[in-house]
C-alpha cells in the first residue's frame, strides 16, 4: 500500500515536471513569435534597398549615357560643325 502511494506520488511528480515543461515550450513560443515578426520585416526592407539600389545604378548609367551624348554634342559644336547637322547626328532625346 505504501510502495503503491509512492509510486502514485512519483507519478504526479513526473506529470507536474510534464506540464511544466510544456507551459516552458509555450512561452519560449510567444517569445519567438515577436522576434520572427522582426527577423522577416528587416528581411523585407533589405530586399526594398536591394530593389532601390538596382534602380539608383539604372538611373546612375542613364545619367552618364546623357552625360557621354551632351558632351559629344558640345564637342562637335567646338568644332564647328552646324548646329542642325550635330542635331540630326546625335538627337537630343528627353524621357
Amino acid at each position: 500500500m505504501a510502495n503503491e502511494k509512492q509510486y502514485k506520488v512519483v507519478q504526479l511528480d513526473i506529470e507536474e515536471c510534464k506540464f511544466k515543461v510544456e507551459e516552458q515550450k509555450m512561452d519560449m513560443i510567444k517569445q519567438e513569435l515577436p522576434i520572427k515578426m522582426e527577423k522577416l520585416k528587416a528581411e523585407a526592407e533589405k530586399e526594398q534597398l536591394h530593389v532601390d539600389k538596382k534602380w539608383l545604378i539604372l538611373d546612375k548609367e542613364q545619367l552618364k549615357y546623357k552625360v557621354d551624348i551632351l558632351r559629344q554634342r558640345s564637342q562637335l559644336l567646338k568644332e564647328g560643325i552646324p548646329k542642325e547637322e550635330v542635331d540630326s547626328l546625335i538627337p537630343l532625346v528627353n524621357d
